[in-house]
């Protein structure tokens, strides 16, 4: 039990170190055209905070864990027991599993997607009347 505890510290430590060298990776200089193509970008989805014990229903659903360890991590939750849980990480990340004991826990939020635009939304189209 232990050594499955010190292991799954050691994997999430040394994913900490590796994603904290790719955040200190020198950026080009944004040009004011590059600006405006992210202000145009579409809203990112946005996280909903919840309580470690409400994931028990959320077994399916994307989520973001914030850790003590000062990293992030977002993909599907596969996995929920008190001791700790498991994600399905994204392609992006490798598509691999991860299990984040709870201890090292700090926030945890259900990701929400962006709600629709106004304007994509059909007015007076519809066939049924109002009485």
């Amino acid at each position: 039990m232990t050594q499955h505890r010190i292991l799954t510290l050691a994997a999430i430590a040394a994913l900490a170190v590796a994603a904290s060298g790719a955040a200190f990776a020198a950026k080009p200089a944004a040009s004011k055209h590059a600006a405006s193509k992210q202000a145009a970008a579409p809203a990112q989805p946005t996280g909903q905070l919840v309580e470690y014990t409400e994931l028990e229903h959320k077994v399916g659903s994307e989520i973001i864990v914030e850790t003590t360890l000062h990293t992030v991590r977002r993909g599907t939750l596969v996995k929920y027991t008190n001791p700790g849980l498991t994600l399905q990480l994204g392609p992006e990340n490798g598509s691999v599993e991860l299990s984040i004991p709870r201890e090292t826990v700090r926030n945890v939020s259900v990701v929400l997607a962006p709600g629709p635009d106004a304007a994509a939304q059909p007015t007076g189209t519809g066939s049924a009347e109002k009485n």
